[in-house]
């Protein structure tokens, strides 16, 4: 099988044909180039952008904390109890537990000292963490009860000195614990979460009428969506409201928070619903004031991108006098922007009346402001770099989501490794990124003058399909033709390849990468005509018959081909995708592989 096709007309097909996944691994400069590019580390440290107002905190532990006898502050990490009596620039440990194998204390915790001086922490046991060999998360022949990530409660008498035995709430796997409070009656409330058959998460609640040695379970509160590992009504927090009502807040992905009250201290919860508040998807956190006010801290959409669901790089502050009802004076106290930029899963302390310590788990921010500071200043709107348009006799990558940058998720998308290797040679033809996420062909057709005529390339490298072939079978009602038939697909890129030929620039066709099923789009397309008890089930009813059309274009019109689909089909498509969809940074390092060759020959 050839992975790069050109016509047997074509001067450079014996160079063509030679390059191999092998070969091309074995190949001196790609050693030099795979030391040039370095495998996807995570997200970026970059340290957060503070309120004007803000102070950064002289130490590195991480929230909640709450206040002892001495006046000094108590937290917990892994495995100790962490005090300071000098605003915490020094701190004494000791530890939590007599046997230390036996438990570690999640990053994510809640934490509280009663009216009383009980302290009472609750946690993940990361120590008996257990999930099925792979992940799978929802897989056919994998049960939910497989993943154990059980929740613990433990007290001290004693302001963190010694601690009692760990007490076990739940087994099943529980994927964050922050929010925990003692109501006027002296009952302990606890929020939490687990896996349900239904293969998301849903929250549950545990209270405690003898200050945390003894729980009771409440209702299971879903809202039904989603079947995946962060999918569900999760990770909330909750307030008592001065009618003695409980009032929570959930995480969901709907774009706001979810709300739901307790009238009976926690144990029956009811009117589950949209909040008004709009939210990324991750956790918020509530707590009540010295001033009676109700202090909101959450992920809100960044300023700069106000319809986004996902980004975490800014974090709000918000108040209500109302007992949440309304929530006024939202300010951002911190920002990470960037590739990879998050200030996001808080914990809010208040130190001292109207001095709030706020720390994250995400993004190491570290800060403490004065409620009266909040409104003297803010934090600019950030302005995300702009791109400078193409340079005439450039390269062009044009495509949809495969295509464009991927912040957060992907370090280097293809047209960044390619331009990375073709400097490291000493080339000076510049690559463009043109990919649009979501497009069709005929988005592409409708900006192809706009985004990549005007700029007179030299090389273009077009690469459409997989939204073009979808058939929208989770709308309702169902689809039952793809997006973009295919013989629409076809005469679009017949056209885009005539343009650029006008223009005497060289176009190179590449097929989609494989598709594969995740818990999500099996949600979403696990019906026919997709099959998705079959790995390829999403690929071969349709998808398959939009790249042999690429295929055949090749060869007809003797445009060279790179042919994604079959190199990552010949190895392990789930080990080169992001979602089942999108490659990752080890599928993107393939793909520029692939394409420079190609590229050099047709500079030549």
């Amino acid at each position: 099988m050839f992975l790069i096709k050109n016509s047997p007309k074509d001067k450079n097909m014996k160079f063509a044909h030679k390059f191999s996944r092998k070969t091309i691994s074995s190949n001196l400069l790609y050693a030099l180039l795979f030391l040039l590019i370095p495998a996807f580390s995570g997200a970026a440290d970059i340290s957060p952008t503070l309120h004007p107002n803000a102070q950064r905190l002289p130490f590195k532990h991480q929230g909640p904390f709450i206040t002892t006898a001495d006046g000094g502050v108590l937290c917990v990490n892994a495995q100790n109890a962490m005090h300071s009596t000098d605003e915490g620039k020094n701190w004494t440990s000791t530890p939590v537990f007599r046997d230390a194998k036996k438990f570690n204390i999640s990053n994510e915790r809640a934490l509280l000292r009663t009216r009383d001086g009980v302290v009472i922490a609750s946690w993940m046991n990361g120590a008996e963490k257990m999930t099925p060999p792979g992940w799978n998360w929802g897989a056919k022949d994998v049960s939910w009860q497989a993943f154990v990530l059980p929740t613990y409660v433990c007290r001290s008498l004693d302001d963190g000195k010694t601690w009692e035995e760990p007490v076990k709430l739940n087994t099943y796997w529980c994927g964050c614990i922050h929010s925990m409070i003692e109501t006027r009656s002296g009952r302990i409330v606890l929020v939490g979460q687990e896996i349900i058959p239904e293969w998301r998460h849903a929250t549950v609640m545990f209270v405690s009428d003898d200050k945390g040695k003894t729980w009771l379970r409440s209702n299971v509160l879903d809202y039904g969506i989603g079947r995946h590992d962060h999918a569900g009504s999760i990770e909330g927090t909750v307030v008592e409201r001065k009618d003695g009502s409980l009032y929570l807040l959930l995480r969901t992905e709907s774009g706001y928070l979810w709300e739901a009250t307790s009238h009976d201290g926690g144990l029956k919860w009811e009117n589950l619903k949209q909040s008004p508040v709009k939210s990324v998807t991750c956790c918020p956190q509530m707590a009540r004031l010295s001033d009676n006010r109700v202090a909101l801290l959450w992920n809100h959409p960044p300023r700069h991108q106000p319809d986004s669901r996902n980004s975490r790089e800014e974090l709000f502050l918000a108040f209500s006098s109302d007992e949440c009802a309304t929530w006024l004076e939202q300010v951002v106290v911190a920002g990470n922007y960037g590739p990879g930029g998050r200030v996001s899963y808080p914990y809010l302390y208040e130190r001292r009346p109207g001095e709030l310590w706020i720390t994250t788990m995400q993004g190491g921010l570290r800060m403490k402001i004065s409620v009266a500071d909040l409104n003297k200043g803010e934090i600019p709107i950030y302005k995300p770099p702009v791109t400078p348009p193409p340079k005439p006799g450039g390269i062009i990558m044009f495509g949809d989501s495969t295509t464009a940058l991927r912040p957060g998720s992907v370090e280097k998308v293809y047209a960044v490794r390619v331009n990375e290797a073709l400097q490291s040679i000493g080339a000076s033809i510049s690559v463009h990124n043109a990919g649009i996420g979501g497009n069709t062909t005929i988005n592409a057709r409708s900006r192809f003058a706009k985004d990549v005529l005007q700029y007179k390339p030299r090389i273009v490298v077009i690469q459409f399909g997989i939204n073009d072939a979808a058939v929208d079978v989770w709308k309702k009602p169902p689809a039952k033709e793809s997006r973009v038939p295919l013989a629409t697909y076809e005469t679009n890129m017949r056209s885009m390849i005539a343009d650029l030929r006008k223009q005497d620039c060289k176009p190179i066709l590449m097929t989609t990468n494989p598709v594969r099923w995740t818990n999500k789009l099996k949600d979403m397309y696990g019906k026919s005509p997709y099959q998705p008890d079959d790995p390829d089930g999403f690929d071969k009813p349709v998808l398959s018959l939009y790249n042999e059309t690429v295929r055949k274009l090749s060869r007809e019109l003797d445009v060279p081909l790179v042919d994604v689909h079959a190199t990552f089909a010949a190895q392990n498509p789930d080990k080169l995708l992001l979602d089942g969809m999108h490659p990752n940074d080890a599928g993107h390092t393939i793909v520029a592989e692939l394409l420079v060759p190609v590229i050099r020959s047709q500079l030549r």
